[in-house]
């Protein structure tokens, strides 16, 4: 049942890898720290899923070994974020994610791919829901059409079902109540669920840099990288502007 799916996950995952591996070689070298964070403020696309992987992966090849990626996201395409998490998931870093803000939709696979997840306290926030199908007025809606793109969904919030349950202390069928009941977690009710494993006030360390994903339009058709880096000076660990 879920085999297109996965073949579908494993394709996109394939060519994300191939576009990293290209967008890598054109990025501009940032300075070598002990600990890196990246912040991903993006709606989910490939587009952002491949500049997100190009900046872990030109870390990596500096030898970085802990990596933060710092997310506020209102989701987006599920294919693309499951392509991520699989990849982050075998990144050779210690790798840590923190919800800055909202974990939205899809933004809960890439955010689960972390050994250590934390978060902000409120107001941060973690939604859950299953996907959804958008049809065009001229999408032609016989039976076996829209039997295939249910069969579609439902595989999709089954492999979210796997990526969370497996992610906190929940049963898969209590994952997948809270899916389709549009359920918003606070950071103390996803912390008891053992989605996040520690609520903080800062995501930064003395030394650490931070680098900021900015995604390029979905019309332009040169990828590039843009890095901005900022070094904390105070001892707490909050960065300077």
């Amino acid at each position: 049942m879920f085999a297109a799916a996965r073949n579908a996950v494993c394709l996109t995952a394939i060519l994300l890898t191939l576009s990293v591996s290209s967008l890598s070689q054109q990025a501009a070298p940032v300075p070598t720290a002990e600990h890196v964070v990246v912040n991903f403020l993006l709606p989910i696309d490939t587009n952002s899923v491949n500049m997100l992987l190009a900046v872990v992966n030109a870390q990596v090849r500096t030898g970085v070994k802990k990596i933060t990626i710092v997310i506020s996201s209102p989701g987006g395409d599920t294919t693309a974020a499951f392509a991520a998490y699989n990849i982050l998931k075998n990144v050779p870093v210690e790798l840590t994610t923190f919800n800055a803000g909202n974990i939205d939709s899809a933004a809960i696979l890439i955010y689960c791919a972390g050994k250590h997840r934390y978060s902000f306290a409120a107001p941060a926030r973690f939604l859950m829901h299953s996907n959804a199908l958008t049809l065009g007025a001229a999408v032609p809606l016989d039976y076996n059409f829209l039997d295939a793109q249910l069969q579609q969904i439902k595989s999709l919030n089954q492999m979210i079902v796997q990526v969370v349950s497996a992610s906190s202390n929940k049963k898969p069928s209590e994952i997948e109540d809270a899916i389709h009941g549009q359920t918003i977690l606070t950071p103390e009710d996803a912390k008891r669920w053992g989605i996040v494993q520690e609520i903080r006030t800062t995501f930064m360390e003395p030394g650490a840099v931070l680098i900021s994903v900015n995604a390029l339009p979905v019309e332009e058709k040169k990828p590039a990288l843009e890095y901005s880096t900022i070094k904390p000076t105070v001892s707490a660990g909050s960065p300077t502007q």
